[in-house]
C-alpha cells in the first residue's frame, strides 16, 4: 500500500477512506508553519465554509492524527507543534452545528477518550445532546459514551465548571440508557427507569420525550425557556398520567427508610419538581411536598434538587429549620484575607540562591530544595541527591512550546528551574533520572 509521509511524520494511506482529508491536514500543516501559534489566531472562515459532511470528516481526520501523535510523541521532536496546529482548526469545526450519524458520534467518543487528558471533551458531548433530541439512544452509543465517561479522570483538559457542566450531561443521558441493568441500591430514581422500560405505544413514547428534556447542567431557577419547551412534553404525557406517576415516585420520601441518590437521580428530581409546577395542581403539589420528610444516604447530591423546592414556595431557611441542606459556608473578612496571601506566598515561595564561589545554583521549591548546576546544566533534588530530568511524555503541549526535550542551554536549565519553584504542581512533570 503506497504511504506518503506528512510533514508531522504521520503516514498517509492512498487506499484510507480520509485519504483526502489527511492530505488537507498535511496542506495545512505546511501552510501553517509559517505562523507563531502562540502569537497569532487562525482565520476560521475557510473552515467554517466547508461542506459539512467533509467537516464531520475533518474532524475525525484529526482525532485520528492526534492520537497517532501521542502514540509516536517519543520518536518526533516537534509533535507538540502540529498537535497545537491541528487542535485550532478542530476548535472551530466543533462551532459548526454538523449533521451527525451515529456513527459518527460514536467515532468521535471513542477517538476523544484517550485524548481527554490533552483536549477539551465539549465537541462530542455537545453533538450527541442536539442528536438525541431528533434521534434515539442505542445501546451501541450507550456504550461508546460510557467509554468516554470511564475516560474522563480529574486532570481531563478543560475548565472546572466545563467539565463538571460535561459531567453532568453524560449523567442523564446515561440515565436514559434502557439497556443497562437497573440497581435499586444506587438511586431512588431506579424506580422511574423500571416504570418507564414497563411503558409501550404510544405513552411509551410521550414519557421519553418528557424524560429526555431533564437536564443535567440545568442552572439554579427554571429558565423561561426550558419551562416553554417542557409544556408540549407534560401535554403529551397528560395531567392525569403525569400525577398517578409522580405520586408513585414521590412515595418513598415519606417511608422514613435513608434512600440512594446518584448525581442523575438528583437531576431528574429537579426536572420533575419543575415539570410539576408547570401543572398547578393540588395534588401534584402535595405530593411534591412530600420531598420535605426524606432522608438521603449521600447528602453531597442533594442540594441543587432540594432548592428546587423554591418553585413551590418552599424557602432556603425552611430547608435549613429541616437539615435538609447545610449552611453555605461563610469566609470571613479575616479568613478571606488569610486564603489571599497563601495564595501569594504559594506563588513566591521559591527563590533562588546563587553561590558566587561555584556555578551552582540552589532553589527553593514548596516541597524540597534542588541543586542546579549551570556548567554541567544538571539538576538534583537536595533530599536524596537525585538527578531529575523532564519526563517528557507527560509534559502538555502548552509547555513544549517553551521547554525543548533535552536540556540544552542555559536558558532551558532556568526554565526548568522555575517550574521547581512550583515544585508542588510542576513536580510532576519530572522524573528522576537513571543514567
Amino acid at each position: 500500500m503506497e504511504t506518503i509521509p506528512g510533514p508531522d511524520g504521520f503516514l498517509l494511506q492512498r487506499l484510507d477512506p480520509l485519504f483526502a482529508a489527511q492530505q488537507k491536514l498535511s496542506d495545512f500543516l505546511v501552510a501553517d508553519e509559517a505562523r507563531d501559534p502562540s502569537s497569532k489566531i487562525l482565520d476560521p472562515a475557510t473552515w467554517k465554509k466547508l461542506p459539512k459532511r467533509e467537516a464531520i470528516t475533518l474532524v475525525e481526520a484529526i482525532l485520528r492524527r492526534l492520537n497517532w501523535l501521542w502514540e509516536h510523541d517519543a520518536e518526533l521532536d516537534t509533535a507538540h507543534l502540529a498537535r497545537t496546529r491541528l487542535i485550532q482548526p478542530m476548535r472551530v469545526l466543533y462551532t459548526i452545528k454538523l449533521p451527525c450519524t451515529e456513527a459518527d458520534l460514536r467515532s468521535m467518543l471513542e477517538l476523544t477518550a484517550p485524548l481527554l487528558g490533552k483536549i477539551a471533551p465539549d465537541g462530542p458531548v455537545d453533538y450527541v445532546t442536539e442528536f438525541v433530541k431528533r434521534h434515539e439512544l442505542t445501546p451501541e452509543l450507550c456504550a461508546s459514551l460510557r467509554t468516554f465517561q470511564d475516560a474522563m479522570t480529574d486532570t481531563a483538559s478543560g475548565g472546572q465548571a466545563s467539565m463538571q457542566s460535561i459531567r453532568q450531561r453524560v449523567h442523564m443521558l446515561l440515565w436514559m440508557d434502557e439497556w443497562e441493568p437497573l440497581d435499586p441500591a444506587r438511586c431512588w430514581s431506579e424506580c422511574i427507569r423500571r416504570d418507564f422500560r414497563a411503558m409501550t405505544g404510544e405513552r411509551r413514547a410521550a414519557w421519553r420525550g418528557l424524560l429526555k428534556h431533564l437536564r443535567g447542567n440545568a442552572p439554579p431557577k427554571m429558565p423561561s425557556g426550558w419551562a416553554r419547551d417542557a409544556e408540549p412534553h407534560l401535554a403529551a404525557v397528560g395531567l392525569e398520567d403525569f400525577r398517578r406517576q409522580f405520586c408513585v415516585w414521590f412515595a418513598p420520601f415519606q417511608s422514613g427508610q435513608p434512600l440512594p441518590l446518584s448525581v442523575a437521580g438528583s437531576h431528574v428530581l429537579k426536572g420533575l419538581l419543575w415539570y410539576a409546577s408547570l401543572t398547578k395542581d393540588q395534588d401534584v403539589r402535595e405530593s411534591a411536598l412530600w420531598l420535605l420528610d426524606v432522608k438521603w444516604k449521600q447528602k453531597r447530591n442533594t442540594v441543587k434538587s432540594m432548592i428546587a423546592l423554591e418553585v413551590f414556595g418552599i424557602t432556603k431557611e425552611e430547608l435549613l429549620a429541616r437539615s435538609l441542606i447545610k449552611p453555605e459556608a461563610r469566609v470571613s473578612a479575616l479568613g478571606f484575607l488569610e486564603k489571599v496571601l497563601k495564595t501569594q506566598f504559594m506563588h513566591t515561595a521559591g527563590r533562588v540562591v546563587v553561590d558566587h564561589e561555584g556555578d551552582e545554583t540552589i532553589v527553593q521549591g514548596e516541597l524540597h530544595f534542588y541543586r542546579v548546576n549551570r556548567s554541567t546544566r544538571r539538576i538534583e533534588r537536595a533530599s536524596d541527591n537525585a538527578v531529575l530530568e523532564l519526563d517528557w511524555p507527560v509534559v502538555p503541549d502548552s509547555l513544549r512550546m517553551t521547554l525543548r526535550r533535552e536540556c540544552d542551554s542555559d536558558d532551558q536549565l532556568m526554565l526548568r528551574a522555575h517550574l521547581l519553584m512550583n515544585d508542588s504542581f510542576f513536580g510532576r512533570f519530572f522524573v528522576a533520572s537513571k543514567r
